[in-house]
């Protein structure tokens, strides 16, 4: 690991360490650095701010390790469910910040593209994937937001299935 990834990886985990303790919007760049012993000029080194390091920890952890695998949509969903369940606190932390650079905003500009690729499956040709993409984008970001503050008491498989009945039963519906 070079030294620029030791350096990241700490700031991350002093980052995901105050989270536990408080919300983002009460952890200032002060106390980034001073939890992992480094200065302020290390962290804009490697980050623009607080928003943009929050979203290289899910970056890192959760995108790079599944980017190849090959899922179906469901699994993606599910796959995603359980990595927050597993790290509730801090992303039921970063999901409370809005807005631009917002970690929520993160968590979209990640999704739509996957779910563009599984709905251009699904509408063959359609010229309104993009609408439906950012449709399903939003609604899982804001179902997944809710649960987490809600305290995630429904587990990650258990939550998707729910989520999943309720899509196709109103499919279903509108098929017949």
């Amino acid at each position: 690991m070079s030294d620029s990834q030791i350096t990241k990886r700490a700031l991350a985990e002093s980052m995901k360490n105050l989270m536990e303790e408080r919300p983002m919007k009460k952890i200032n760049i002060g106390d980034i650095v001073e939890g992992c012993n480094m200065n302020r000029q290390s962290f804009y080194y490697h980050f623009k701010d607080k928003y943009d390091l929050v979203n290289w920890i899910y970056y890192t952890e959760f995108i790079v390790t599944i980017k190849d695998v090959p899922l179906h949509s469901w699994e993606i969903v599910e796959k995603i469910c359980e990595f927050f369940y597993e790290n509730k606190a801090f992303y039921k932390n970063a999901f409370q910040v809005t807005g631009q650079n917002s970690f929520s905003e993160y968590f979209i500009e990640v999704l739509h593209p996957i779910l563009t690729v599984q709905l251009n499956n699904v509408f063959k040709n359609n010229k309104n994937v993009d609408f439906y993409a950012t449709f399903y984008a939003d609604a899982i970001r804001v179902s997944i937001s809710r649960w987490l503050t809600e305290g995630a008491a429904i587990p990650p498989e258990k939550f998707v299935e729910l989520i999943k009945t309720a899509i196709e039963g109103v499919a279903a519906y509108i098929n017949d």
